[in-house]
């Protein structure tokens, strides 16, 4: 798959008392990759529910409507209580920006 094929769209979220959007877009990849130094490690901690990956993913997405903020301050924001509803909030990112797979029959 090719970031390209990524549909741009998002979810929202809310972070304290402000609402984000979540979307997997070539922001959040640079974002991810800047803070783990490969992507595919990125995506493989975000599978298992890393919270070092949950919290590089939030932050991605506060980073792109707050250039100032930091790793640190997102992570001060988080609770552990968010944490299954920021995990089902990324699945459900994931899940509907991917692209649809079409299914060749008879081949």
């Amino acid at each position: 798959m090719k970031a390209s094929e990524l549909k741009n769209k998002g979810i929202k979220f809310k972070l304290g008392a402000k609402e984000y959007e979540l979307k997997f877009n070539m922001n959040t990849f640079c974002e991810l990759e800047e803070i783990y130094g490969d992507i595919g490690e990125a995506f493989e901690d975000l599978q298992n529910m890393k919270i070092k990956a949950i919290r590089a993913l939030i932050y991605a997405a506060v980073k792109v409507e707050n250039d100032s903020v930091t790793l640190k301050e997102v992570g001060e924001q988080l609770g552990l209580n968010d944490l299954e509803r920021l995990g089902n909030a990324i699945n459900e990112a994931l899940n509907i920006s991917m692209p649809e797979v079409e299914e060749k029959l008879g081949e």
